[in-house]
């Protein structure tokens, strides 16, 4: 499940996409996010999905790419793609949960992603590789920026998703709190750095 990323290379964004970002370390659910839509354009959306059909707001905030294309409750979506520098998860360990930050060195991270007009979006998740499974068994189904046409058009092969290998460490649990949002919560504690 991925709960929680950043985006916060102001620069980068403008230089790339031509906006204007508010910068935010610590992304959380029902929040307002930076997506490229299904017609390739950038929207600002509800990061929260509910089905078209459902009375009640759901707020899914995952997809599983296994059962994206069988479950009624994501019939008749369009593709997004998330932006982010980053994104967080949490390893269980006995009664105590420990944040990592995931991340690459020199490009930005693309979520696959779902949404309809009328509620909100959600980040797709595949199972995790080998490098990154001990900290969880999922992750966001990650795109190389050269399959972001394709997964928008509908013509990418979910047989074949990107094992992309990402910088990770542990973090504070500071960013347990989704108020909590400056630079400093993606830093590094006790130089526990792996390169995955």
């Amino acid at each position: 499940m991925c709960g929680r990323y950043a985006l916060f290379s102001k620069k980068k964004v403008n230089d790339k996409f031509n906006v204007e970002i508010k910068v935010n370390y610590n992304i959380s659910p029902n929040k307002d996010v930076l997506v490229i839509d299904n017609n390739f354009g950038l929207k600002i959306m509800k990061w929260g999905f509910s089905p078209s059909w459902s009375q009640n707001k759901l707020n899914i905030i995952n997809a599983r790419s296994e059962s994206l294309y069988n479950k009624h409750s994501f019939k008749n979506t369009l593709k997004c793609v998330f932006i982010a520098d980053g994104y967080y998860e949490w390893k269980k360990d006995k009664d105590y949960k420990r944040p990592f930050y995931h991340y690459l060195k020199s490009s930005f991270l693309y979520f696959a992603g779902i949404y309809n007009a009328a509620s909100g979006c959600c980040i797709v998740t595949t199972k995790s590789c080998t490098s990154i499974s001990y900290i969880h068994d999922r992750k966001p189904m990650l795109l190389l920026e050269k399959d972001i046409n394709s997964w928008l058009n509908n013509s990418y092969d979910l047989s074949k998703i990107n094992s992309i290998d990402l910088t990770v460490h542990e973090v504070n649990t500071k960013v347990n709190n989704p108020t909590n949002n400056d630079k400093n919560i993606i830093n590094p504690i006790d130089n526990n750095l792996y390169k995955n």
